[in-house]
């Protein structure tokens, strides 16, 4: 038995499989391959040089291979689109031992680790640099051939790290603030947990609450979104509010939706009431922006027939510095030449806050615009009443009494059979503050009695009842604390707190302590904003008082002049010129709208809006 050494050059044509050879003792070095400039198309080829002496040894010696070749033996197919640079890195082990036999026959026995390392980097696409890695070893103890290896299967890619579910430790940046937590992608089980329902939708009931449901990756989602959260109706947009220009409906969402609202048993013609963009203004003088929010509206309306929507809820807009009388009449116009284009939806005008010049602020707005719908079209218009709205415009629904007075009041000024649909949301604002505040229900000024007179009023049966409530939390992963992120269990929650309360005894012991909760729940927040309302209230009453001083002073100045002159005046026989006449009437009539403001039945009623809570 003995060893002898053996020195081997091994050739290895990528990406060819390794072919095999024999081994034998008296086998010597092969001269080394002639360096050659290489054509394109010929294959490139890696040089391993391993040494075997008396003790076992192993050495590497790797070389880097710049490019490789299209070969038909090759087991991975290359793009012919795709080009670019491709760096081989390839290390080998091999251990070769000599034993000699008593007959004298040499047995040669080799076992080798190979490792390949790749790195592509292509010239095209947004893939980058990929690296890929694959290890192979092998072992033979046959005395006279050297098994081939095949080329490692390439992997297949991994997910890149922002997308594994791990947990993170949010780390300072370079100013010491910490840095914002990467997005964590959900898994299989947090999203079917999030798709299962929050309530069940009530059965039965003449009452149709829901909510304003997103339509993020579809307006169809919107019906999945609702029944999500229990809802028996919902609003939604119909494209993206915050921009003029929009891709048209694809004909996959609108019959995506027609499906759903089959499915899941939703009346498009009387529950869905989608809202128009808060971009437009069929009322403003401007004709590019008024030829603009037509284009908008009118795509909406297109957008309903296509859907199987009737209702169709928008804000009328306002008259800016025209007199309001032509901005009802253009608001009118374009709404009948909108009319005319369609033939089955029902634009609804929304009841506003009545701040500034904005249409919609008192019930005797929206007869006015409904006055000028030609007669052909009175059938194909209507209202939605916005119950924080209403209070902010200094309608109160709190008591029974009230609530009664001011349905009366809508009847016979409008009509109740325009009512169409009705947006529920509680006010964070005092009453008659004019300002469009929405709070969650029983949390505000209205208070929970007012929800249980409209739940309670036949008047409303059939009517799509929406909630805009806010539905926001704090973002647990926002370290700043100031994002915040939607809980549609807030809106699940309510739908079932208003339709409990049909039926429910106001005087009894369970509403009592439901409104008791509720009340002190938002209590810390109705003081503040009492608080700030009663400062505005003063600041106001200050400015008035500086401005009476200020114009009683002027007109002390001037009484004193017009003395002087009526003096000289007497004695040379003369009059009052006109001009006089004139700047004693500007500043009585000054201080006679000065009087008026303050009489007024709400001391913000005539603020500007940078002065407003």
């Amino acid at each position: 038995m003995g060893t002898q050494c053996l020195r081997k050059t091994l050739v290895i044509t990528m990406p060819k499989s390794r072919k095999s050879e024999s081994a034998t003792a008296t086998k010597t070095d092969p001269e080394p391959p002639t360096s050659r400039k290489r054509k394109r198309g010929d294959p490139l080829l890696a040089e391993i040089e391993t040494t075997s002496d008396s003790s076992p040894r192993k050495s590497k010696r790797t070389k880097a291979v710049d490019n490789i070749a299209k070969s038909p033996a090759a087991s991975t197919k290359v793009s012919p689109r795709k080009r670019g640079a491709v760096a081989l890195k390839v290390e080998e082990d091999l251990t070769t031992r000599v034993t000699v036999e008593t007959n004298g026959t040499l047995t040669v026995a080799e076992e080798a680790q190979v490792k390949v390392e790749e790195t592509s980097r292509t010239t095209k696409g947004t893939g980058g640099r990929k690296a890929k890695k694959a290890t192979a070893a092998e072992s033979n103890e046959d005395a006279a051939e050297l098994v081939p290896e095949e080329e490692p299967a390439k992997p297949k890619r991994r997910r890149k790290a922002k997308e594994e579910k791990e947990e993170e430790v949010d780390e300072p940046g370079a100013d010491g603030e910490p840095k914002k937590p990467k997005r964590k992608r959900k898994t299989k089980e947090e999203k079917e947990a999030e798709a299962m329902p929050l309530a069940a939708r009530t059965v039965g009931s003449k009452l149709y609450v829901g909510a304003h449901t997103s339509i993020a990756k579809g307006v169809e989602n919107a019906i999945t979104n609702c029944v999500h959260i229990g809802g028996n109706a919902f609003a939604c947009f119909l494209k993206s509010q915050r921009k003029w220009e929009n891709p048209p409906l694809q004909d996959a969402n609108r019959d995506a939706f027609q499906k759903a609202l089959i499915e899941h048993k939703y009346d498009g013609m009387s529950h869905i009431v989608p809202h128009g963009s808060y971009l437009v203004n069929l009322a403003t003088k401007d004709k590019d922006k008024a030829q603009q929010s037509y284009d908008n509206f009118i795509d909406d309306l297109h957008r309903c027939e296509a859907l199987g929507i009737r209702y169709y809820n928008f804000h009328p807009g306002g008259a800016g510095q025209e007199p309001f009388g032509e901005a009802v009449s253009r608001l009118a116009k374009n709404l009948n030449r909108a009319l005319s284009e369609t033939k089955t939806v029902v634009p609804l005008l929304e009841n506003m806050a009545g701040h500034g010049t904005l249409i919609g602020g008192r019930f005797s707005d929206l007869r006015d615009v409904i006055a000028e719908i030609k007669p052909e079209f009175k059938s194909r218009i209507g209202v939605c009443i916005d119950t924080c709205h209403a209070f902010a415009a200094g309608y109160d629904l709190r008591t029974p009494e009230a609530f009664q007075k001011t349905m009366k009041e809508f009847d016979d000024t409008v009509g109740i059979e325009y009512l169409k649909a009705v947006h529920l949301n509680d006010s964070k604002a005092p009453f008659n503050s004019h300002r469009d505040l929405h709070q969650n229900i029983g949390l505000g000024f209205l208070g929970l009695r007012a929800f249980h007179n409209i739940m309670n009023d036949s008047r409303f049966h059939g009517l799509p009842l929406i909630l805009e409530t806010p539905s926001e939390r704090p973002d647990p992963n926002d370290p700043t604390g100031k994002k915040t992120i939607d809980d549609k269990i807030v809106w699940a929650t309510e739908i079932k707190l208003l339709e409990s309360l049909v039926g429910m005894d106001p005087e009894s012991e369970v509403f009592k302590t439901l409104e008791r909760e509720l009340s002190e729940k938002g209590k810390k927040e109705r003081e503040e904003m009492q608080a700030a309302f009663e400062r505005k209230i003063e600041e106001q009453k200050k400015k008035k008082e500086r401005e009476e001083k200020k114009l009683a002073k002027e007109k002390e100045k001037g009484q004193q002049s017009l003395k002087d002159m009526f003096g000289k005046q007497n004695v040379k026989g003369g009059k009052k010129s006109k001009k006089e006449k004139v700047d004693a009437s500007d500043k009585d009539s000054v201080l006679s709208e000065l009087s008026d403001l303050s009489h007024a039945s709400s001391p913000l009623s005539e603020l500007s809006e940078d002065e407003r809570l």
